[in-house]
Formats: C-alpha cells, structure tokens, sequence
C-alpha cells in the first residue's frame, strides 16, 4: 500500500531540518542525512526503469545560472573529468573522453551569444 508524502522545512533548537511525514510517521532530517539521501536516491533512480530520456524534458526544469565547475585530467582516464556543481544537489562528476570533450568545446563555441527563443540547442 502506498501513502502520501508530505515534506516540509522546520526548525530543530533553532537549526533548518527537512521533516518527512508518511501515513502519519514523521522523520526530522538534517543536512547530513540529506546529503546521504540524496546520494543514495539518485544511486537508486540510476537502477530503475524506464531510464531518463537522453534529451532534456521541453518546458522549463531546474537550472544553475553560472555554476561553479572544475575540470580534472586524472592520469588513470584518457580525457577529463568535468564536475559542476548545483546549489542543491552538490557536486556531480562527468568522465569525457577526448571525442565528447572536442565535441562539447564545438558545441560550447558555437552557440549564439543571444539565441533565438526556442532555438535548436546543440547535444551530444
């Protein structure tokens, strides 16, 4: 049987927790445990079916305006490793090969400066 989950942001002795409540059981959350069930839930999605749709869902969806990112050229992978960083997800790690590295600098350097709305973006 499923029940409804409802999630809030309250407040512990004066520190922001996440409070989970299912069929009437509530859970109180900190940032820790946020973190590992965000790791731990995204680990879970990976395994299930149907898979995520290779090309972003139309409409508007989450976005980072001007994240922080980092690349790394770990000498055990031929290519880099690119991580971006979202305010709310935390740091995730991209291993491109050198034909997904030239592919993304191409499509990185030919986008317009001011697209046209709704103009044909470039993907991988």
């Amino acid at each position: 049987m499923y029940h409804a989950m409802q999630m809030d942001i309250t407040c512990e002795s004066g520190i922001p927790v996440a409070r989970f409540t299912i069929a009437g059981q509530s859970s109180l959350l900190g940032v820790a445990d946020i973190e590992a069930m965000i790791a731990e839930l995204a680990r879970i999605r990976a395994a299930m079916q149907p898979v995520r749709p290779l090309n972003p869902p139309a409409g508007e969806y989450p976005m980072e305006v001007d994240p922080c990112w980092r690349v790394d050229r770990p000498p055990q992978f031929n290519g880099a490793v690119l991580s971006l960083r979202h305010i709310g997800i935390g740091w995730t790690a991209f291993a491109l090969p050198p034909p997904s590295m030239t592919s993304l600098v191409e499509a990185l350097s030919s986008c317009p400066v001011d697209p046209l709305p709704g103009e044909q973006t470039l993907l991988n």
